[in-house]
Formats: structure tokens, C-alpha cells, sequence
């Protein structure tokens, strides 16, 4: 780092390392002596994206509504109809010589639409930019609760160069307790608990304007799978689907503002006690487990 001489006089160094400053900066030692404690003035992206969803966060029809939390800079989101059709058309290819698969896959989206968790729109209509999500099925035979998954696709891309749905939006921070601490104390109880919220990304809403960017093609017949224009359905979610990017932080999120509204030790209990959507925890005895 500097120049010196060794004992026969001759120069030890004859150049300074160029990555090296000449003179170390004043502030330099100041920050090795604080060892990194010091106050953050920069806001990260955690928190704009919480504050975002903190602003915009409503409650209507009995259900909690988020829009996703989009970075702030100008971003250039393309309309991917054609690859979302091409996907289809692989996915189509795959399930037509398994006609129970396809069934299945089928009634999935029938009951989501019965249930409005999706929703038919018209390709000529639009609320904003749209988007595609291409999907395709999961098929895990040997589970015993869902065995058939639909998949979507938030990362795909038309071009290497251009942007996918979830590099326009924060991750946003990951809301998780300490699952050791939760362990621990769930074996402290004599009596256990378990559950979970069924389709619990699909519980929360998705405000009207956000629902465009959610768009997927499917068939109108199944029985008779000719991938053709007029057998294409467009549809949109009306909740969170799984597989986008922000979708763990908008889940946890609103399950956090939820039981921060209650100010009461069950709410407290169940906060500290909830991982993603199991909630893992316990009682001393047999009437305070059927109370709580």
C-alpha cells in the first residue's frame, strides 16, 4: 500500500496495487470503527414495496383487495398473447392423449370460475396493459390432497431483452417467523394445533385495474381439443394467483394487517404462530384448545 525500504536499503515496493487509493478517505475509518451500525437514510425496496401495499390495501365484499407492487421506474411490460398461445398449444399437446388429465384440468378451472377466483373477458376489452400468464399442469399422483396443480408462468419472456411480469415488481419482504422458535414452542404444548387457510392465495382479492396483467387462454371445448381461434377462451384472475413474484409477500402481508386489527393474545398467539399459511401451535389443556 506504500512505499518503503528493507534493511539494504533497496525499494521494497516500486508501484502502488492500482485498485489501492493513495490516501485512505477519513470516512473510511469512521465506518470500520462503527462496524456498520449506523442510520440507514436509504429506503429499500422492502419498504417501498410494504408502504405501496399498506396505501393501497381496502376491504370490500367481505374480502381484502391488494394491487401488486410495481417498481417504481418506467418499465415497458409486453403484450405476450403469442407466447401465452404457444404455451397453450405445447400444454394442449400433452394433455390430449390423456383425456382424465385433461378433465380434471378442465373442472379446476370451471370451479374456479364458479367460485369467481377467475373471470371471462373479451380479448377487445381491457381495463390497462394486458399480459399473459402461460400455465401448464403438475400432476403429482402419489399426494393426497391435490394431486393435479395448475402452474403459471410470471418470469416468461418474448425476447431475451425484454422484461417478464415479475422483474416490474418488488418481491417485497419475506413475512416468515422463526420456524425453529415455532418448533420449539409448539412441543411445549400438551395439546397441538394445527391448520391452514384453504387456497390461501386465492383468498385475497385482486383490485379491478391489477386484473389485466393476469390473463390466460384456455379452450372453449375440451372434448374436442382443435386449437383453433374460435376454441380459445381468454380469461383474467379476480385473486391472487400463485407464481408470481410478490405473491408470498402480498399473503403474508395481508394476513399480518388482518390480525394486527385485533388487539388481543389469540391474535398475538396466532401472528407468532403462522408460517406462510399453517398454523402450528398449542394448549395446556383440552378446554383451552376447543376455546382457542
Amino acid at each position: 500500500m506504500t512505499y518503503a525500504n528493507d534493511v539494504t536499503g533497496s525499494n521494497v515496493f516500486t508501484s502502488l496495487d492500482p485498485s489501492m487509493k493513495a490516501e485512505p478517505e477519513l470516512q473510511d475509518f469512521w465506518n470500520l470503527e462503527t462496524i456498520g451500525i449506523r442510520d440507514e437514510i436509504e429506503v429499500t425496496n422492502d419498504e417501498v414495496a410494504m408502504k405501496k401495499f399498506r396505501d393501497t390495501l381496502t376491504f370490500q365484499n367481505d374480502r381484502y383487495q391488494v394491487t401488486w407492487p410495481w417498481r417504481e421506474e418506467e418499465f415497458d411490460l409486453p403484450v405476450n398473447r403469442q407466447l401465452a398461445m404457444g404455451r397453450l398449444k405445447s400444454a394442449v399437446s400433452r394433455l390430449s392423449d390423456k383425456p382424465k388429465l385433461m378433465e380434471k384440468y378442465n373442472k379446476i378451472l370451471a370451479d374456479q370460475l364458479n367460485q369467481g377466483i377467475i373471470e371471462k373477458v373479451d380479448y377487445k376489452q381491457q381495463d390497462g396493459l394486458l399480459h399473459y400468464l402461460p400455465h401448464q399442469p403438475v400432476n403429482t399422483p402419489q399426494k393426497n390432497t391435490t394431486k393435479l396443480r395448475i402452474v403459471y408462468d410470471a418470469s416468461a419472456k418474448t425476447k431475451k431483452q425484454n422484461l417478464s411480469l415479475n422483474e416490474c415488481m418488488y418481491r417485497g419482504p419475506v413475512i416468515l417467523q422463526d420456524i425453529c422458535g415455532m418448533l420449539i414452542r409448539f412441543r411445549i404444548h400438551r395439546v397441538a394445533i394445527v391448520a391452514d387457510i384453504e387456497k390461501a392465495f386465492l383468498q385475497i382479492g385482486l383490485q379491478h385495474d391489477q386484473r389485466d396483467f393476469t390473463r390466460f387462454l384456455w379452450l372453449k371445448n375440451t372434448s374436442e381439443p382443435v386449437f383453433s381461434s374460435t376454441n380459445i377462451q381468454e380469461y383474467r384472475f379476480c385473486r391472487v394467483p400463485f407464481g408470481i413474484i410478490a405473491s408470498p409477500f402480498l399473503l403474508g402481508a395481508t394476513i399480518r394487517c388482518h390480525l394486527e386489527l385485533y388487539n388481543n393474545d389469540i391474535a398475538e398467539k396466532v401472528k407468532n404462530n403462522i408460517y406462510v399459511d399453517n398454523l402450528i401451535t398449542g394448549t395446556d389443556t383440552d378446554f383451552e384448545g376447543i376455546a382457542f
